[in-house]
């Protein structure tokens, strides 16, 4: 389907897990960053929704007015619901695509999970004030490669008061990103970019010598009031640079 295109008898698929309008709200979602809904694509109607979901229109209401609020939609009286023209940049400079920038250089992609653990958010997770002390938390050491070989290192942290299921997830056969956005809307993110200095265990992973110069992307999301996960991707710096643009002008 196209850009402006209706969504005439579209259906969603909801996974069965949790209140009904956040099933809506992440099969919504889905079908949005999949693609098949692109911006300015106009959703079924939410008596329709109601009708094909067997559920009040109050529920239906709900799913889609938190995703507006996310700014992954548009909802005009009389005129329907679309989705916004700025989902997809927002989507590129808030999150960046490790392995489609590896798979762009011509090198075969693979994640590899290296270290995977529960503890309990304390001093440990100072930097991510965010989660209470005392929230059962998944910590995930990844590295990100190309042809086998570590391009961009993770650290992870998934808050399991928002996502329990996480503990179990195999990460390396569908990733944290996409595992995570499936289940829960992205509806807040920070996001830092800042350099620092490799120390002893980056560099020996990295092939790169101790004190080298690294590019660091810090990001946070909520999904609502509920913190999420916390991502730190480390990059050696003399071969990345990150780049956004925002045209909220181009059609």
């Amino acid at each position: 389907m196209g850009a402006g295109e209706d969504a005439g008898n579209a259906t969603i698929t909801l996974d069965g897990q949790g209140p009904l309008y956040k099933q809506i709200e992440r099969a919504v979602r889905m079908e949005i960053l999949s693609g098949r809904w692109p911006a300015g694509y106009r959703l079924p109607s939410e008596h329709s929704l109601m009708e094909s979901l067997s559920t009040t229109r109050a529920t239906v209401s709900k799913a889609l007015s938190k995703l507006t609020e996310a700014g992954l939609l548009e909802r005009r009286r009389k005129q329907g619901t679309r989705v916004a023209r700025t989902t997809e940049t927002h989507a590129v400079i808030g999150f960046l695509d490790v392995r489609q920038d590896i798979e762009g250089k011509g090198r075969t992609y693979s994640y590899k999970v290296l270290r995977k653990r529960e503890l309990v958010a304390g001093k440990a997770t100072a930097f991510w004030p965010a989660v209470n002390a005392g929230t059962p938390v998944l910590a995930l050491t990844a590295a990100h490669c190309g042809f086998d070989t570590p391009e961009v290192l993770e650290e992870r942290y998934i808050n399991l008061a928002a996502a329990p299921d996480a503990a179990e997830a195999d990460f390396e056969a569908e990733m944290p990103n996409t595992w995570l956005l499936a289940r829960l809307p992205c509806t807040r993110l920070r996001h830092t970019i800042r350099a620092e200095a490799a120390g002893a265990a980056e560099a020996e992973r990295l092939g790169v010598p101790v004190g080298s110069p690294l590019l660091v992307s810090l990001r946070q999301t909520w999904a609502d009031e509920l913190p999420v996960t916390s991502v730190r991707l480390v990059y050696p710096a003399d071969c990345n640079e990150f780049v956004g643009e925002f045209n909220p002008l181009e059609p």
